[in-house]
């Protein structure tokens, strides 16, 4: 009886042993430790080409991650302009061009991208330079001035008795200028800014143009054009000249010039200061002291304008050492003495600029991407007001 107990106990420990051996025993006749052990085996043979995969990923990111902030973050952040401590980016001239742009087209003026780029350059900077310097020369702007010049470029220059100040004047205005700096996608601070700047250089100017005589020697200029100078041509002219024959018809007969018919070749008196390497033509003296091109006849070497690409020859008709400068070319003998007063702070403020080929097109390319998109939008706009309209049956 004892030994039918104890083979009775033993038979159940041994059928709960198999239970439990079952329990951790795969189909492979393998223990869930020997499985364990086997996956991380496997697991560890892998990794290498999980890292390798990985890394490659990475590497794929930091590529297109590089090129976009080479191509669209940085560019706009270098450096463009620099006076004295201040820098401007080339995303603040693109800014700068915008709201330019912008103000030219709500006057109904129009706006020529391709010279842009070199006048906003040179506006910043001697804005800029103006803002520094303006406590040597006496010059303030008052916040009233800054308002009121802000009205102006918006359009509002009315100042019809009960209309201006009025609370639908104001209204007017704020809501103008506030479709302006999201067109512009510039911030009130920066505009005001951008406008006190443009006061200040406003201001240095009209004290530098104090300086300049309005009384200059002048001399009455015809100009004869062509696209490529003729040697047989030259000599037709100057026989034609030295025969008499009147500077006006013969202008009509040779010159290439597209306003020749309106002009007859004559750019009027022209006073001394304008152009430096005209000067040397016009006003030029020989060791002698004989005049470089004597009045009466044709310049010997034709002059390239750059700008028309064409070759220009030159006859005077008349010198006069002292004349009055007319308001046209006082303006220009005043551009002339403002940028050679600019550069005598050159090494003072470290004055600099940096613009070549590539950075001119970049800068121009994003304010016709920027002109482009506004334009879509509009006719976007456009289209929605229209498909929103109803006809009458």
């Amino acid at each position: 009886m004892v030994n039918d107990k104890q083979n009775l106990h033993d038979k159940e420990k041994k059928d709960s042993f198999d239970i439990g051996s079952r329990s951790i025993i795969g189909s492979q006749n393998r223990s869930r430790f020997e499985l364990l052990a086997k996956n991380k085996d496997e697991s560890i043979l892998f990794k290498p080409f999980f890292y390798v995969g990985f890394s490659l990923f990475l590497i794929i990111c930091s590529i297109f991650i590089f090129f976009y902030v080479v191509t669209y973050v940085l560019p706009p952040m270098k450096q463009a302009i620099k006076v004295g401590e201040i820098t401007y980016s080339r995303g603040d001239v693109v800014r700068f061009i915008r709201f330019n742009q912008r103000m030219s087209e709500d006057l109904g003026v129009d706006f020529e991208i391709g010279n842009s780029v070199f006048e906003a350059l040179k506006t910043i900077l001697e804005g800029e330079l103006a803002y520094q310097v303006a406590p040597r020369y006496g010059i303030s702007v008052s916040n009233e001035r800054l308002d009121k010049q802000i009205e102006i470029l918006m359009g509002y220059i009315d100042n019809a008795e009960g209309i201006e100040g009025s609370e639908e004047h104001k209204k007017n205005i704020e809501e103008s200028y506030r479709q302006f700096l999201n067109k512009t996608s510039l911030s009130d601070y920066e505009y005001r800014e951008y406008v006190k700047r443009t006061i200040f250089r406003e201001e240095l100017r009209s004290i530098v143009s104090r300086d300049v005589s309005r009384i200059q020697p002048h001399v009455n200029v015809y100009e004869i054009v062509f696209t490529s100078p003729d040697l047989s041509l030259v000599n037709a002219i100057e026989k034609k000249i030295t025969l008499g024959n009147n500077i006006e018809e013969i202008a009509l007969e040779f010159s290439e010039d597209k306003e020749v018919l309106r002009t007859k070749g004559n750019l009027g008196w022209l006073p001394k200061g304008i152009n430096q390497e005209l000067d040397k033509i016009f006003f030029g003296l020989n060791e002698d002291g004989s005049r470089t091109l004597p009045v009466g006849k044709l310049s010997e070497q034709p002059y390239y304008k750059n700008e028309a690409q064409v070759y220009a020859f030159y006859y005077i008709s008349d010198y006069i050492e002292a004349r009055e400068v007319t308001d046209k070319n006082f303006d220009l003998l005043t551009n002339v003495q403002f940028d050679q007063f600019i550069n005598s702070f050159t090494d003072e403020y470290n004055l600099w600029i940096d613009i070549d080929s590539d950075i001119y097109n970049w800068i121009n390319s994003k304010v016709l991407l920027a002109s482009n998109a506004e334009f879509m939008e509009n006719v976007e706009t456009i289209s929605e007001s229209e498909g929103l309209q109803t006809y009458p049956n």
